[in-house]
């Protein structure tokens, strides 16, 4: 998980608009910081990325309100006309009583067809000051402001609507922002239903300790990478650390870049080893940032005793470790993937259980894929016509574990073969040498299983220029009866997200894994906890998108369009798997390179 620093350093950019002064103090005085949720559907939506529209409309749902059921087929009227002028429309439910499931259904009976923002936490509705339903909120989102708030119009009250309204404050509103021009009505009463926050009660009455909440908070899902020699650019090491980063922890909590490797929880097969952040554990963290940050008086620091190894081998010392022959690499540009052979000088026939790489310079070293070559052809590998049919054992990537092989399986490595790296680097700004070593971690006896790979992949597209959701679907077959083990979603810089599901040979079908928001600094490896059966027949379908657009703040140019290729300014699209054939054991494959396989030469 090197790449902890370029993430968390990743600050979304806010871009300045010209308004008319009086526009401009409205809106300094009304910022709101950078948000992002799911919707009912489990989708990704943050509000910086719509910052090529003029305006967002945000409508308080919630369910079970009659103004909210009334109200909605005029925000639907209204959305028909604004949408193409540059206004995105969403409704926003943080209801405590409501859930995804129960949200998606009201949905479905009222017909709202808008994406609707699932906010758990409550912490985007106490930033926009939200107290009842039904209330709109027109916000630039370039600026992060709040332009109006308010109700969609004067037609609707408690227990009584008129025939028709009066006033037409949200399209007044929006006719204003489209025309450059400040909004009359800045703050309208709106009538809604009450909307209970317990969370910031509780806080409010009694207030977050440092000692006895957040400290305890952070060392169980912050401090294994932000500690002294740990992969995340800086320590919380005490209070006074955590304190002066606070502001910024907030800002990646609420945009949803920290913690990294985030899934949808609402949906697949349980992962392992994915450090999540509850709604509860989000309130309690936000609160007591927005309540300074502060320690108690008196009170003695948790974190500051607090001590830590930093093993080079995270799984112990391997077996047999193997030196990469060093890589000099530039400050600056573009460097083309190197396949590197690596002698293993095996005199007989080893099952290897895990496989660690060691990265000797973790800013440049981006991934590493291990492919096992013969000595009749060190090369195989490094030619991008065959290079699905190679056999990759191992790899190494930003947020990926050490491969291990679980339930008494391992992976054979047969006499007289070799190891040919591809590696990818990344420049950074002064030249180095990068030493990277292999450990290879050998079983003494012989496993009863065999681990195996496989991709559910696509290789011919054409992402359009300033596409922001071209979607595209791998599939990978299931032949034999199989448990698979973990996926790995895998793309470049437009990956947007990805999600595997098992369509089995019954006709049902279930989501295993969504990463709503890919991140091509991020690439986990999602270990299912328990294996999962697949019947032969049985289809895993990878499906996600592309984002090609200027939204993409990784994007390298919008203005081209993008086909496959090996180097980052091309794109992927695989979603990697690891299973286990059921049947294959080692006798069927000693002396033989492992059959079945499907490697891909670029990650």
């Amino acid at each position: 998980m090197k790449s902890c620093k370029s993430l968390l350093l990743a600050l979304t950019a806010t871009v300045a608009v010209l308004l008319p002064a009086s526009h401009a103090a409205a809106a300094d005085a009304n910022k709101i910081g950078d948000f992002a949720l799911l919707d009912q559907h489990g989708k990704f939506h943050q509000l910086s990325w719509y910052d090529d529209q003029k305006a967002v409309v945000i409508f308080i749902q919630g369910n079970g309100c009659p103004i909210v059921r009334n109200g909605a087929p005029t925000l639907k009227a209204l959305r028909d006309e604004y949408e193409s002028k540059g206004v995105a429309f969403f409704m926003l439910n943080p209801q405590t009583q409501d859930n995804r499931a129960s949200i998606a259904g009201e949905a479905e009976e009222f017909a709202y067809d808008f994406p609707i923002l699932v906010d758990e936490s409550q912490l985007v509705a106490e930033a926009l000051g939200v107290d009842r339903t039904s209330e709109v909120f027109v916000i630039d989102p370039k600026t992060m402001s709040v332009l109006f708030r308010g109700p969609i119009d004067d037609r609707l009250g408690y227990e009584s609507q008129k025939p028709e309204a009066k006033n037409h404050y949200l399209k007044d509103a929006l006719d204003a922002v489209l025309a450059g021009q400040a909004v009359a009505a800045v703050d309208v009463e709106a009538p809604g239903c009450l909307i209970g926050f317990p969370a910031r009660e509780k806080h409010l009455e009694n207030p977050v300790s440092y000692t006895d909440d957040i400290a305890p908070l952070l060392v169980e899902k912050c401090t294994a990478c932000h500690h002294d020699g740990g992969i995340a650019p800086w320590s919380m090491s005490d209070h006074a650390m955590v304190q002066g980063w606070s502001k910024m922890m907030k800002e990646v909590l609420m945009t949803r870049r920290m913690p990294p490797g985030q899934i949808d929880p609402h949906v697949g097969k349980p992962i392992a080893d994915v450090v999540e952040i509850t709604p509860a554990q989000l309130q309690t963290l936000v609160h007591w940032i927005d309540d300074g940050a502060r320690i108690e008086d008196g009170a003695e620091d948790p974190l500051a005793g607090l001590t830590f190894d930093n093993p080079k081998w995270t799984l112990g010392e391997p077996d047999i470790v193997l030196k990469v022959p060093a890589q000099s690499l530039p400050a600056t540009g573009l460097v083309d993937y190197r396949y590197v052979p690596v002698e293993l000088n095996l005199d007989r026939d080893i099952w290897v259980r895990a496989v660690e790489f060691v990265p000797g310079d973790e800013k440049a070293l981006h991934h590493v894929i291990a492919y096992l070559s013969s000595p009749a052809d060190k090369t195989a590998g490094s030619r991008d016509d065959d290079a699905d049919r190679d056999e990759s054992i191992a790899g190494f990537a930003p947020g990926r574990q050490p491969d291990q092989s679980r339930d008494n399986s391992g992976r054979l490595i047969s006499k007289g073969s070799n190891l040919l790296l591809q590696m990818h680097y990344t420049t950074y700004g002064k030249e180095t040498v990068d030493e990277t070593e292999v450990g290879l971690y050998v079983l003494d006896e012989l496993p009863e299983h065999v681990m195996s790979g496989g991709v559910a992949g696509q290789r011919r597209f054409m992402i359009p220029a300033h596409a922001k959701e071209y979607q595209l679907e791998g599939v990978q077959r299931i032949e034999r009866d199989a448990y698979l083990y973990g996926m790995t979603p895998h793309m470049h810089y437009r990956g947007k997200y990805m999600s595997f599901t098992a369509e089995y040979p019954d006709g049902s079908s279930e989501v295993l894994l969504s990463v709503p928001k890919y991140d091509f600094n991020w690439q986990f490896n999602y270990q299912l906890r328990e294996p999962l059966f697949l019947p032969a027949g049985t289809r895993l379908v990878a499906r996600g998108a592309m984002d090609n657009s200027a939204q993409n703040r990784f994007n390298p140019d919008p203005t081209k369009p993008v086909l496959f290729g090996l180097q980052t300014k091309h794109e992927m699209f695989f979603g990697f798997t690891t299973l286990r054939y059921v049947g294959d054991t080692p006798q069927s494959r000693t002396g033989a390179a492992q059959a079945g396989d499907d490697g891909v030469a670029g990650l």
